[in-house]
């Protein structure tokens, strides 16, 4: 304690006339070196970089150096990193495995909520001595969490795993219950507790709740729809809607984060994971607001409480060790129902052991009211340290173990490297291929994406690259996320199908994208000649993508399987990649195939029941043309899953349907897939009958008699 007070008294007494920093830009300047150095230095010493700014700030705070004074400015970055935490814990939460694991979510919250204030509760009556309604609000501090460590599992790439997504499910189950009985005691314990608070709580929760998961959706897809490729437009409007829901739940009396967090859910469908704007979104989170908020925190810490004298101590460990081990018991009964892994029972542990945002609003609330005196706050700031330390080296160990295991598991099923190459005609087009490019693409690949240009041999095919070239290096530094690999190839060839496809075997494509919006409807073909001979040529799976609006604006998705897809060898692959885009464009699909098909597509998506899509099924596929037809909107994403002529999958029906959609709906937003084909489709003993044009004519005679007599 001498030595520590000596420290900083001679500090002051030499840099006195200097500190604390007033002047906002130097304020500024300061916060933004610890935002760099900090992490680097502490990972050195193999603490956690979250650790190493929490830390920086009991270094520079009021309580020992006082280099910086808090601000308005400061509080107000402080305060926005907090409420991005929820944010981006109800965005990048996966719909799908939060719905399957809803139940489970719903058990860890009671477990989470109702251990540790039961516990909390009779530890702070007959031992620490606290009055009936002191010692319930001291105790409902045990039962919140903040997902402090969530960058750490975001960085390890585990966001998905079932573990995660039922952490994540149970903390807005508990605070919101933590913070709903706050305003509970608190009028309660003054007296305020009236008929009219108890009808306006029970409104404003229900307008909250309308308000961020019914309008806001809707009122997103009509913003993003009417102000497409203003990407700062676009984050600035998601940023005011977090703010102003959180507004309202702080009205709504259950603080400002829960509405955040249920913000973050409002846009889970309607910004794709994989999108230029979620790249926006988590990189400032985590670069600028998140690391103040860290910081702020730990400026509230005051180092010498641990020389105050053993009282303090003694009351500071016993609320250490009551949150610690309440949090362990919940986690660890949970895992055991669901027979979890050790380390998944350890991720779920280290996420929700960090006490900090919710925990520092009741104790303030209890103080400012008088329920609580110094020792809870002072022992509750000694807490948020020790949890948070606590926190963060478990989640790391155990997410890093996690992250080992699963790349182990998806190196196994993987036999090549997943590459992306996208043919471009006119770099109009690149933006909408590079968006959609970046939403199939599995998020574990670390390959880059191939733009390429093909120009015919000719004089001028030199200047002609070179201009190509330099407008989609234009463009992609304008819409590319800065971690996005990105290898613009050129090739000058006697064709643009020969370039392709000599360009997709010497970089080992395995998908290609590619798009034209015009059609030639006296040819016969959808997308002209180029992408039949293309197909015909080609082994990777193909998109032939036409895309009107963006991507998180389509209402709905009509999903459309061939017949006997799935006796397909690259089937399941397909549905995979599908669900992966369904996932972050809206999620909930009209799917329609025949029976078979369906049932494997359910067991393949998980969905047992049938409720996460909906299924209808296809009996006569010579009529799926004039039955689709009147079942699709403008609005509407149609997604066709084909298949090359002569595969097992073929058929003709669905040829014609997608050129009646290209034909009769020039403004309809449609992708056509051609899943990926295996050697013997195209060896020599079947290159004469692939190439038959006879076959296609009687499939022509098939189609055009079938329809007459539908007609009659």
């Amino acid at each position: 304690m001498n030595i520590l007070s000596r420290f900083i008294t001679e500090f002051t007494r030499f840099f006195g006339s200097y500190i604390p920093f007033t002047d906002p830009v130097l304020i500024l300047s300061m916060v933004l070196l610890i935002i760099l150095f900090a992490p680097l230095v502490f990972r050195r010493f193999r603490i956690p970089g979250i650790i190493g700014l929490i830390l920086a700030g009991v270094i520079i705070g009021p309580n020992t150096l006082h280099l910086i004074e808090k601000t308005t400015s400061f509080d107000l970055f402080s305060n926005t990193g907090l409420l991005y935490i929820m944010f981006l814990a109800g965005l990048e939460m996966d719909m799908h495995e939060f719905k399957l694991n809803r139940n489970k979510s719903i058990v860890f919250g009671a477990f989470t909520f109702f251990i540790p204030i039961t516990i909390g509760f009779f530890v702070c009556v007959y031992v620490l001595h606290y009055p009936f309604w002191a010692a319930l609000l001291l105790a409902s501090m045990f039962s919140t969490h903040t997902l402090l460590s969530y960058p750490i599992v975001s960085h390890m790439g585990i966001i998905k795993n079932r573990a995660v997504q039922v952490t994540f499910g149970g903390t807005i189950i508990t605070d919101s219950a933590v913070l709903i009985l706050l305003g509970v005691i608190t009028n309660l314990s003054t007296g305020n507790a009236s008929a009219q608070y108890w009808l306006m709580l029970v409104l404003l929760i229900a307008i909250l709740v309308v308000g961020t998961l019914y309008l806001l959706p809707k009122l997103s897809k009509w913003f993003f729809r009417h102000i497409e490729g203003q990407g700062g437009s676009q984050y600035l409007f998601v940023l005011a809607m977090m703010f102003l829901s959180a507004f309202v739940a702080d009205l709504a009396g259950v603080k400002a984060i829960v509405g955040a967090f249920l913000a973050g859910l409002a846009f889970n469908k309607i910004i794709p994971h994989n999108s230029i704007l979620m790249n926006r979104l988590i990189f400032i989170g985590n670069t600028l607001f998140i690391p103040f908020f860290l910081i702020s925190a730990g400026m509230l810490v005051d180092l010498r409480l641990f020389f105050a004298g053993t009282q303090e101590l003694i009351f500071a460990g016993i609320l250490s060790s009551v949150a610690l081990i309440t949090k362990f018991f919940a986690a660890e009964i949970t895992g055991f129902i669901y027979k979890y892994t050790k380390y998944e029972r350890r991720i779920i542990y280290g996420l929700s052991a960090s006490h900090a945002a919710a925990t520092l609003a009741v104790i303030k609330v209890g103080y400012d009211i008088g329920l609580l005196d110094q020792h809870a706050i002072n022992g509750t700031v000694i807490l948020i340290l020790i949890t948070c330390l606590v926190s963060s080296f478990v989640t790391e160990r155990a997410a890093r173990q996690i992250a080992i295991t699963d790349k182990d598991v998806e190196f196994k099923l993987k036999k090549k490297a997943e590459r992306i190459l996208i043919p471009i005609a006119n770099p109009e087009n690149l933006q909408r291929l590079m968006e959609f490019s970046f939403l199939i693409k599995d998020e574990k690949s670390t390959e880059p994406i191939y733009p390429l240009t093909v120009v015919e041999d000719a004089d001028d095919a030199g200047e002609k690259i070179n201009s190509i070239k330099k407008a989609i290096d234009t463009i992609t530094e304008q819409i590319i996320p800065a971690d996005t690999k990105i290898e613009i190839l050129k090739k000058v060839d006697l064709n643009i199908v020969d370039g392709i496809v000599r360009t997709a075997k010497a970089y080992s494509a395995t998908h290609i994208v590619i798009s034209n919006r015009a059609t030639n409807a006296s040819s016969g073909f959808l997308f002209g000649t180029v992408y039949n001979n293309l197909l015909e040529k080609t082994q990777q799976a193909v998109f032939l993508a036409k895309i009107i609006q963006p991507l998180n604006s389509f209402k709905r998705v009509l999903l459309v399987f061939t017949q006997n897809a799935l006796l397909e060898a690259s089937f399941r692959r397909t549905c995979d990649k599908i669900f992966n885009l369904l996932k972050q464009v809206g999620g909930r699909a009209f799917i329609y195939a025949d029976e078979n098909t369906l049932q494997e597509i359910k067991k393949i998506a998980g969905d047992k029941n049938g409720t996460l899509h909906q299924y209808h099924r296809i009996d006569d596929f010579d009529s799926v043309e004039n039955t689709l037809e009147q079942e699709i909107f403008s609005d509407d994403l149609v997604f066709i899953v084909n298949a090359r002529k002569q595969t097992v999958s073929y058929n003709f029906a669905i040829d014609n349907l997608q050129k009646a959609i290209a034909k009769n709906r020039e403004h309809q937003s449609l992708v056509i897939l051609y899943p990926e084909v295996g050697e013997s489709a195209s060896s020599n003993q079947f290159d004469d009958f692939a190439s038959n044009p006879a076959s296609e004519n009687i499939e022509k005679i098939k189609g055009k008699i079938s329809g007459i007599f539908k007609k009659q």
